[in-house]
């Protein structure tokens, strides 16, 4: 993500010109005009006392062209920084558990590194005999696994998992599981009712709550609601409504 961010800061400090220029070098080589159609300017009504005219309709395709682009990339420069930040700050904290940083941090590092997690998961994890578990597996995995500094978390989990390691040990494989299953994600929230505008149903404005819930509940599940057999579900709905009451 760094790496991106980067690139996108480096295309937009060094201007749209030099897009502007490749993509007139492609249009002359595809065979079409590689210069911007100029457009009737529109004409904004100013009132009496207002004598300045306003900037943007005096602005050239290429200037326009230019400013839209500034706004793509302020944009994405601005949801990269957004999205990812949790995702980082959740990463930092897991780092060390990685090959490249068990090999080449000092025991003293590691240790601190598991004292702070063991502040954070105060539950899950105890904060001494995670200490001491570092200094061990460090030496210990380095000499069970090949290529360990490019090893990741999930294959050092698989390589204590495979040896039988979780009892020697355990605070190590649950530090990695929690990292692993971490709900971390980049994407935003769904909005609740977002599924009222597929449902089409004239009612929809009129309708109870409880209807409402229930026809949201049949639509976001239709796969469930698709192999359900109508037949059962209206005879046990039909038992259990039922008003007659027989006699024996």
């Amino acid at each position: 993500m760094k790496g991106l961010k980067a690139s996108i800061q480096n295309l937009r400090d060094v201007g749209v010109d030099n897009i502007i220029k490749a993509a007139a070098e492609t249009a002359i080589q595809i065979g079409i005009e590689g210069d911007f159609p100029m457009k009737r300017k529109r004409k904004v009504k100013q009132m009496a006392l207002y004598e300045a005219e306003d900037d943007f309709c005096r602005l050239s395709p290429e200037t326009d062209f230019g400013s839209q682009c500034n706004l793509v990339f302020y944009s994405i420069l601005t949801q990269i920084e957004w999205r990812f930040e949790a995702m980082s700050a959740v990463s930092s904290d897991f780092d060390f558990l990685s090959g490249h940083s068990l090999s080449k941090s000092s025991v003293d590092e590691l240790k601190a590194k598991a004292k702070n997690l063991s502040k954070i998961y105060k539950a899950d994890l105890d904060s001494s005999d995670f200490q001491s578990e570092m200094a061990s597996f460090k030496y210990q995995a380095a000499a069970m696994m090949e290529n360990f500094e490019k090893s990741s978390p999930m294959d050092i989990l698989q390589l204590i998992h495979k040896y039988s390691l979780t009892d020697a040990y355990p605070n190590t494989a649950i530090a990695i599981r929690i990292f692993l299953t971490l709900p971390v994600t980049v994407a935003t929230c769904e909005r609740s009712f977002s599924k009222l505008k597929i449902i089409k149903n004239y009612l929809r404005s009129t309708m109870g709550q409880e209807r409402l819930s229930c026809l949201a509940v049949v639509s976001i599940e239709h796969k469930v609601a698709n192999a359900l057999d109508f037949d059962d579900v209206i005879s046990d709905f039909a038992s259990k409504k039922a008003r007659k009451v027989t006699l024996n």
